[in-house]
């Protein structure tokens, strides 16, 4: 009968959505536990004194950005399965029952009415979801890029040894001059200027090979750098998770009848 069949379909939305939680609660403490221990060390070692140069090279003389690790494209396989698998089936959990959820099946006006609610409800907090992660993946937050205004003027040391074609392994990242409010300290593998980490934590990341200002900590999951200005997508994505569930839950729920 109907009545029976609507039963089964009950059931094994329940036994789905507490399989469903147990692998959403895993990836959400994963990435809760880096938001809220972050990272102390911006690995940069000690500093030296900067002895600013005379000469200017052109910026397309430089030696390339730093080679990105494996990890800047491996890790975010991760990050993108668990968003793109639990948006596919939260959405297609909510939308199922809520299409099964009618007058003549049983239920209620109200129940029928919140099972629409949840769909746009579901569907407006996987929409946020995917572009929180596609702007932590390729927005370059807090990215220090090259240019005239960050990579000059080029400390001594480092223009002598760039002039003569000696590699700057092994050379420390250079402070910049006393009381000055732009040249903070001078990343020798970037080759670009980083402003006083008094105003804002600025790191060097060794799996993206940037600079970034703004720094919180490294996201495994995502392979990207969490930092002030994409802060709030990563939380936006953490948050997503949790509620796409309890959307979820309340449409099975309204759903099952009086």
């Amino acid at each position: 009968s109907q009545q029976s069949r609507w039963r089964r379909a009950h059931r094994h939305a329940h036994r789905f959505m507490r399989g469903l939680s147990e692998i959403g609660s895993r990836a959400a403490a994963s990435m809760t536990t880096e938001l809220m221990a972050g990272s102390g060390s911006d690995g940069d070692g000690d500093l030296e004194t900067a002895a600013i140069g005379e000469g200017k090279i052109p910026l397309e003389d430089l030696p390339p950005m730093p080679k990105r690790s494996e990890g800047f494209y491996s890790e975010p396989c991760m990050g993108i399965c668990v968003v793109t698998v639990l948006c596919v089936l939260l959405v297609s959990v909510t939308q199922g029952v809520s299409a099964v959820a009618r007058p003549a099946s049983g239920q209620t006006p109200d129940a029928v009415r919140l099972g629409r609610i949840s769909v746009k409800f579901i569907w407006a907090e996987a929409i946020v979801a995917i572009l929180s992660m596609l702007y932590l993946l390729f927005g370059n937050a807090g990215v220090i890029h090259r240019s005239p205004k960050t990579c000059y003027p080029v400390p001594e040391e480092v223009e002598e040894r760039l002039r003569k074609g000696v590699p700057l392994n092994g050379l420390k990242n250079i402070r910049g001059p006393d009381g000055s409010h732009t040249l903070g300290t001078y990343c020798v593998r970037c080759l670009v200027w980083r402003p006083p980490n008094n105003s804002r934590k600025v790191h060097h990341c060794n799996v993206c090979q940037r600079c970034v200002t703004g720094f919180d900590h490294h996201c495994g999951v995502f392979g990207r750098c969490i930092v002030s200005s994409n802060m709030p997508c990563f939380v936006a994505l953490i948050a997503m998770m949790f509620c796409g569930m309890t959307t979820t839950m309340v449409a099975v729920t309204a759903s099952s009848g009086p």
